[in-house]
């Protein structure tokens, strides 16, 4: 059962987008909301942690704090996360990765403080069990980062698993993929609402154009994915399942317009794989002039050779 205790957390995303990200978890029950360069830190319960990862749309991650110690070197480090009891947060049968950054840190090797961060836990779990996890850098079931500053270590647990950008629903990418949490921001900071045209003149794959729709429905980004979460020994079924029927009995009624330019077929292909996950019934009809007033034009660079005649989707 998770904790009603309030935990300290932090939320990564793009930087220039963590003030709208505070926002974000501050409708979702978060508190003691404090923006900082490239993520957001509040706190709240492990179910407000939950909805965030759930209805996030800026986030990249979601990180619990779970331990802070001073460190100068290597050896004070690998004491530092020893002293973490482990074992109430994961089992021994489960595979894990350590990923560490740092500022102004001491140490003259992050990849030799990832090590002894990762032999840190694996003796710890093995001196408290008698068992050790294995590493898997590609599909952990469990990730600890650790931020090195100038005198301290913080060890996060990671409540996300993939990047919160990956929404679920995408099985292709485009040559030019943009991140759906980064095109969720340019449609923030666009104040764009689904009672205005969107133009997007270099649409890649459509993601501008997706997000724009899924924002104009409410629809919780993370609704078609698990997470790291739910394999944490800390992990409330009961609370995830409340906060999922919540959202998922939600009734979706979409009316916009959205105008873009179409790079071969690679939008119909993320349009529909989009509509067979979560049933909407998607139009794509002739070609259209576009748009230039009354509508929002999201600037991009990249992708310039996709533009051809314009099509109208509507949703």
């Amino acid at each position: 059962m998770a904790s009603a205790a309030a935990e300290s957390l932090f939320a990564i995303c793009p930087r220039g987008l963590e003030a709208l990200l505070g926002e974000e978890l501050a409708a979702v029950g978060a508190h003691g909301i404090k923006v900082e360069a490239g993520g957001v830190s509040f706190a709240g319960t492990l179910a407000v942690a939950y909805a965030a990862n759930l209805h996030s749309r800026l986030a990249s991650r979601v990180l619990w704090q779970i331990a802070q110690a001073p460190y100068h070197d290597e050896a004070t480090l690998y004491a530092a996360a020893t002293a973490v009891n482990w074992r109430q947060y994961f089992a021994t049968e489960q595979t894990l990765r350590v990923d560490v950054t740092g500022s102004r840190t001491p140490l003259r090797s992050l990849e030799f403080a990832t090590l002894k961060i990762k032999d840190a836990i694996v003796d710890r779990l093995r001196t408290d069990t008698g068992a050790r996890p294995s590493i898997d850098r590609a599909r952990p079931d469990v990730r600890v980062f650790a931020y090195l500053d100038a005198t301290a270590v913080t060890l996060y647990l990671d409540l996300s698993g993939e990047p919160l950008f990956k929404r679920g629903w995408r099985r292709d990418k485009g040559e030019a993929p943009l991140k759906e949490n980064l095109a969720a921001g340019l449609l923030r900071l666009a104040n764009w609402s689904s009672e205005r045209p969107l133009l997007d003149p270099m649409c890649g794959s459509g993601t501008i154009a997706i997000e724009a729709a899924l924002l104009a429905i409410a629809r919780a980004p993370g609704l078609d994915r698990s997470f790291g979460f739910e394999r944490l020994r800390s992990f409330d079924e009961s609370a995830w399942r409340s906060l999922r029927v919540v959202v998922a009995a939600a009734s979706w009624v979409l009316s916009v317009t959205v105008m873009q330019a179409v790079a071969g077929a690679e939008i119909r292909r993320g349009a529909r794989q989009l509509e067979q996950r979560i049933e909407l019934q998607l139009q794509l009809k002739g070609h259209h002039d576009p748009p230039v007033r009354g509508g929002e034009r999201p600037e991009r660079t990249h992708h310039e050779e996709s533009i051809e005649p314009w099509e109208l989707v509507s949703v």
